[in-house]
């Protein structure tokens, strides 16, 4: 199963989520591909978008994630499901509607996704 991470740069969401042993292979489009030129890398991370199973997108609060937006929209538009984090307090109401689930922590996603893979339920 391949997730393509979506969200800031600017904390160790990714490392908590890999860390964590989740059972999918990750696109980081931070890690994985050449930010450089910023055509490829957009050709990039939509290219990882079309080939994900799933995006899991993660807004902390403090700064605004327009690229984000724009990659949960373009998961939307493709029918690829989006698990939404936002630890901000104050969620964006059209990102948490385009979201297949929304969470509150980093944490309340993973517990989740461990108590599917456990009771064996179809994922995403």
């Amino acid at each position: 199963m391949k997730v393509y991470l979506a969200g800031g740069f600017y904390s160790d969401w990714r490392g908590q989520i890999e860390a964590a042993h989740l059972g999918f292979e990750t696109f980081d489009p931070q890690r994985d591909n050449d930010q450089s030129a910023s055509y490829r890398f957009v050709r990039d991370d939509l290219t990882a978008i079309e080939m994900a199973d799933f995006v899991l997108a993660f807004y902390p609060g403090g700064y605004n994630s327009h690229g984000m937006a724009a990659e949960i929209g373009y998961a939307a538009a493709r029918h690829t499901p989006v698990y939404y984090i936002d630890t901000s307090g104050v969620p964006d109401l059209f990102l948490v509607g385009l979201a297949k689930r929304f969470f509150t922590s980093i944490e309340a996603f993973i517990d989740w996704w461990k108590d599917r893979i456990e009771r064996g339920r179809p994922l995403p």
